[in-house]
This record gives C-alpha cells, structure tokens and sequence, in this order.
C-alpha cells in the first residue's frame, strides 16, 4: 500500500497526531501481558514536542545521542524526540546482561567518540566520553524547534557484529522514509496495523520493523521487552491473540522457541485468526521451523500464508527483499545440503543484483555469488568517531551510471522464487578443496529427528594441518544422558554427511554456551576462537 507522506518521520507522525490523534500508537506490556504504558498519537505527539525543544535548545541537533534507556514507553519518546530535535539518536542495548554484552557496549562507546547519553544517572556503566543529559532538567518548552532536513543523519545503528567487531551505520531520515515505504509496499500494511512484537528496540528489524512501522503507518504498535518472550513465548502469541494483532514476527529461533514451549493445549485457547503478515530474517529462514509453528498453531486459526521471509541489514537501514503479504504460503527452494526458503524480490525503488565477490561482476540468475543492494535504503554512511562526522561507507562500488552498489557479505543466488540467502562469505568453510555453507551443515543438523538441539554453529578448524568441520551444538542439560548424547552425535554427524558430502566433528555443548549478538544471532568466529581457547567447554564429543 502506498502513502501520501511528509518527507521525515517526524513530520508524517506531527500529521498523524492532527489527523489520528485519538488513535492508540503505542501500548506497552512490562511482562508481556497486561498494558503498563501507552500513548495515543496527540499524547506521544505532546510528550515528544515538549523533549525535543529541550534537546534543540540545549544545542543536541547534529549530534550523537546515546539512548540508555530499556524498553518502555520513555524509550520510544526520546527516540522520537532525538529525530524530530534534529539529533542523532544511537539506540544501544540496555541494560547490558552479561560480561559479552558489556565487552560490546564498550566498544560502541569507544567508537562512538564524543556525544551525550540519556539514561540513569546510577545505571553503573563506563559511558567513556558520552557527557549525561536529563531532559527533565532542560529548559526549552515552547522553543520553535525546525523539522529536520531529509538528508541530515537520523540514527546511528550499531551492526549486530555477527562477523565482525560492531560499527556505527548512520541512517538519514530520507532512508528511514524510503525503506518505511518499501516495508509498507511488502507488508501490505495499512493504518489497520497492530504489529506485536518482543524485538529489541536497538537492533534494525526491532527499532525500524517492529516500532517505527506501525507508527510510520499511522497504526498501532504493541511492544514487550525480549526477556518477557523468552521467558514464557505464550506470552507473545497471547498479545497477538488478545491486541487482534495483524503483524508480528522476528527471527527463526523465535518461532523454533515458542514451538518448544507451547504445547497445544495452550495453542487452543488462542486466536491467531487476525495475523496476516508473520515475518521471519535476521537469520538463515529454515521451512521446517515454520512448518512446525504452523502445525502447532493450527488451533489458534493460524494461516501458514502470513509467513513472510525476508532478508536486511543494517546497511539498508532494514529491508532488502521480501516476499510480499500476499503470497501465499512459502515453499522450499531446492538447494544443496538444505531446502532453501525464498526471501522474495526487491521493492520498488530497490535493487539486488548478484556478483563477483573479487571483482563485482554482476552474474547471470542461478548463479552463486555476494548480495548486492542499491537504492535509496541504503545507509548515508558510518560514524566515525575520531572525526566526529559522518563518512562514506568504505565498501561501495559506484557504477558508470553513478548508481552506488553495496556488497552485503552474503552469498545468494535468484531462483524462480525469489532471493535465496546462502550464508556469510567469512563462514564459508573449505575442507579438501570443497565450499561448505555453515548454514546448510547446521540446517542438516537442526533437521535430525530426535535430538533436542537448541542451536548449532558450525565453523572450520585445523587439527594436525589439516581443515574439518566442526559443529558445536548446544543442548539441555538436563534433558539428555552421556549415553544418548553419543547416540545423537552418531546420527547428526551421518545426516549432514550425506547432505553436505562430509563428516563433520560434532561436540555437544551446554545451553547459552555458544555466544550470540545482541539480536540473538550465533558469532560462528567467536564460537570457534572461543572453543579453541578452552573457553567453551564440550559437554561430550562425537569425533565422526
């Protein structure tokens, strides 16, 4: 669907709150259940104005502001206000769990450079050069605050580091409107949107998908904080069921949790009959997962037809392909060592080619080679600190005709379907002369009948000069004996050997032991360094 906009968020969200003022824009549910927080359109319009004449008139405009707040309502205001104050918003994880989680905010901190951070005085956390704010402290109301240029920075988004070490990708509001209007076109989505989602708000698909979408489209957004679906992922499909939700979703391990949590008994008493778009990226998209989610909730009227896979990154402040809303129920895509989902076709506006990863030749449809984005989505560039100042993203290619190509780091191919994503370049693994997709080996491993194996990274290791590989799989604890899980690794190392033509090294470890981003993502190089240097313990191995 199609809008008649304003040409920032900020200015389309001051029309929404003349025109849809009583609308609800924003509900909140602490624990994922009843509403603690919410906002109407002229509520949220009221609380913003007011903080962000307090952040233009203490001089904020054009410069980073660290958002150390945790999910909730007063997160969602000052983000709105950093944009429409003209200041650079840089949502960051809060509060960090966990000595990774602090190790990687150091890092953004440092990176970073100078700035502001608003968040709690007593939160305890090494914010380096950041100078605290409070806005409840500024002067500033009444200020006539100028609606901020289209190509001024936005926000600066911290990639999740699956790969790599996080950097600061600066998203200007022209490419939030540009990639808000692409999701829209997708999505199908409408000022009847009610999108519940538990996404974290720091990282793209929560920040642009799950809260600024609904609001971009004058609709309802209805936020829990991660921890509450971890915890009890009932608690999700409840909100759906119980807000009439139309939009949800979030990466595969989501939908793979709440089939391990919710029996069916508990998927009977809900009503998942409004849900019409169930979007799933952020990770490879395995059909075996979202075929199981649908059996499960079958009871609750679920449609498999509101699957939706897509595929983004921060570069692109969000989405990239997606198959559209109304599609129809995704199919598999033949491929090797796996059965590949389409993550659909670019939209209007965008372009994918795939190329050459040496030379960046564009290839011919079917083959393999790295993903290749172009369009107005695309990021204005990164942060750099030591400058203090925005500059070009290193990696883009620039075409005769001027166009800016950015190579993603993916490996995919066009199929009939759509967009098939392969895998990381850097988590390819060559053994005996042989390109092996970590992907496809831990997808073959996910598919094993009977082991309970709650994730999989599979990486290459040298022993005695020579490449294997490894699959380091995380199960419970407590759900399996030494006995079965030597049975287990037996069974896996022989399915991904047959699907990918090579017997892995299979090594069993505990639940959480592998280490993730902050968007629950597996760091497949982190997991390797770490099990090289003894830091990740096997609970038992199975050298195939």
């Amino acid at each position: 669907m199609s809008f008649a906009v304003a040409p920032t968020l900020p200015a389309l969200l001051e029309q929404h709150a003349a025109t849809r003022g009583d609308h609800s824009a924003i509900r909140f549910l602490q624990r994922g259940e009843a509403v603690t927080e919410q906002a109407c359109y002229a509520e949220l319009h009221a609380a913003v104005t007011t903080m962000a004449g307090r952040l233009y008139q203490a001089g904020l405009a054009g410069t980073p502001v660290v958002l150390a707040l945790p999910p909730g309502l007063p997160f969602v205001v000052t983000l709105l206000a950093c944009l429409r104050a003209g200041a650079i918003a840089v949502p960051i994880p809060f509060p960090p769990t966990g000595d990774e989680a602090r190790r990687r905010l150091a890092l953004m901190v440092a990176d970073l450079g100078a700035g502001s951070v608003i968040g709690p005085a007593d939160h305890g956390i090494d914010m380096g050069a950041l100078r605290p704010v409070d806005p409840a402290a500024m002067t500033g109301d009444g200020v006539d605050v100028p609606l901020p240029d289209p190509d001024a920075a936005a926000v600066i988004q911290y990639s999740s580091g699956s790969t790599q070490a996080p950097r600061g990708i600066v998203i200007s509001h022209r490419n939030i409107m540009a990639n808000q209007a692409m999701i829209g076109q997708m999505f199908g989505s409408g000022p009847d949107i009610v999108a519940v989602n538990w996404l974290p708000p720091h990282h793209d698909m929560g920040l642009f998908g799950a809260l600024l979408h609904p609001l971009y489209a004058s609709g309802t957004a209805v936020l829990m904080p991660p921890f509450a679906f971890i915890q009890k992922p009932l608690r999700w499909l409840k909100a759906i069921s119980d807000h009439r939700g139309t939009t949800a979703g979030g990466p595969n391990f989501g939908y793979d949790l709440c089939v391990r949590r919710i029996t069916p008994a508990q998927a009977g008493t809900l009503d998942l009959s409004t849900l019409k778009v169930a979007f799933c990226g952020a990770e490879p998209v395995r059909l075996r997962s979202l075929n199981a989610f649908a059996d499960r909730l079958a009871p609750a009227r679920f449609d498999p037809a509101a699957f939706l896979p897509c595929y983004g990154l921060a570069e692109a402040t969000l989405l990239a392909t997606s198959t559209r809303w109304n599609d129809g129920a995704p199919v598999a895509v033949p491929g090797v060592g796996r059965a590949h989902v389409s993550c659909g076709w670019a939209p209007d506006d965008a372009q994918v080619r795939i190329c050459d990863p040496q030379d960046g030749r564009p290839l011919p449809d079917g083959e393999r080679g790295e993903i290749c984005i172009a369009g107005p989505h695309v990021a204005m560039g990164l942060w750099s600190g030591r400058e203090g100042r925005v500059v070009p993203l290193p990696e883009l290619r620039e075409d005769e005709d001027g166009t800016g190509w950015l190579p993603t780091g993916d490996v995919g191919s066009w199929a009939a379907d759509g967009l098939v994503i392969l895998d990381r370049i850097k988590d390819c693994i060559i053994v005996h002369g042989r390109n092996i997709h970590a992907a496809d080996a831990e997808a073959a491993a996910l598919d094993v009948d009977g082991p309970p194996l709650l994730a999989v990274a599979a990486v290459g290791i040298t022993v005695e000069d020579e490449e294997q590989l490894l699959l380091l799989c995380e199960v419970a604890r407590n759900r399996s004996s030494a006995m079965e899980r030597r049975e287990w690794a037996r069974v896996v190392a022989q399915q991904v050997g047959e699907r990918c033509a090579l017997m892995p090294q299979i090594v069993f470890v505990g639940s959480g032991a592998l280490p993730r981003t902050t968007s629950g993502k597996i760091r497949r190089q982190a997991a390797r360094a770490a099990y090289q240097a003894g830091e990740i313990k096997a609970l038992v191995e199975g050298d195939m």
